[in-house]
C-alpha cells in the first residue's frame, strides 16, 4: 500500500513539474517584441498634425537665402532658369553652365511645342521646396 502511494504521489509530482514548464515555455513564446520605428508609424497617422510637423522658423539666413538663390532646370544639355522676371537658357559642359552661352528666351517666335516644352519648364522651376537640395528628405 505504501509503494501504491509512493507511485501516485510521484506522478501527481512528475505531472504538475510537465505542466509547470509547458506553461513557462508558453510564456516566453507569447512574448512579441516591438520596435520603436513600428509603434511609431502604427499612431503617427493619429497623433495631430501640430506635433508632426515642424515649426518653420524663418531666420535671416534664410530669408538671404531665398532672395539669391536661383532654380536651374538641366534638360538635354541646356540649362533653364528665371532671373529678374527674365526666363534664361544656355548650353551646359561636364554638368556646369557654360555662361558665355547665357541669353533670354524669345517666345514670340517660338513654335508652339517648343513654347510647351518652356511652360512646362516654367512650371516646374516655380514648384518644389525652397529648400530643394538642403536635405535628404528622411525626416
Amino acid at each position: 500500500m505504501e509503494n501504491v502511494i509512493a507511485a501516485v504521489l510521484t506522478l501527481i509530482l512528475v505531472l504538475g513539474i510537465v505542466r509547470f514548464n509547458k506553461r513557462q515555455r508558453q510564456k516566453s513564446l507569447n512574448k512579441i517584441v516591438y520596435s520603436q520605428s513600428y509603434i511609431h508609424n502604427l499612431f503617427k497617422d493619429r497623433t495631430t498634425k501640430q506635433i508632426n510637423q515642424k515649426s518653420k522658423i524663418i531666420s535671416q539666413s534664410i530669408k538671404h537665402t531665398e532672395k539669391y538663390m536661383v532654380k536651374i532646370i538641366v534638360i538635354d544639355g541646356m540649362a533653364y532658369w528665371v532671373s529678374d522676371n527674365i526666363f534664361y537658357t544656355a548650353e551646359t559642359s561636364d554638368g556646369q553652365i557654360v555662361h558665355e552661352t547665357a541669353k533670354p528666351v524669345d517666345i514670340g517666335n517660338m513654335p508652339k511645342k517648343e513654347l510647351d516644352k518652356m511652360l512646362f519648364i516654367l512650371d516646374n522651376l516655380g514648384r518644389g521646396n525652397n529648400d530643394d537640395s538642403s536635405s535628404s528628405r528622411n525626416e
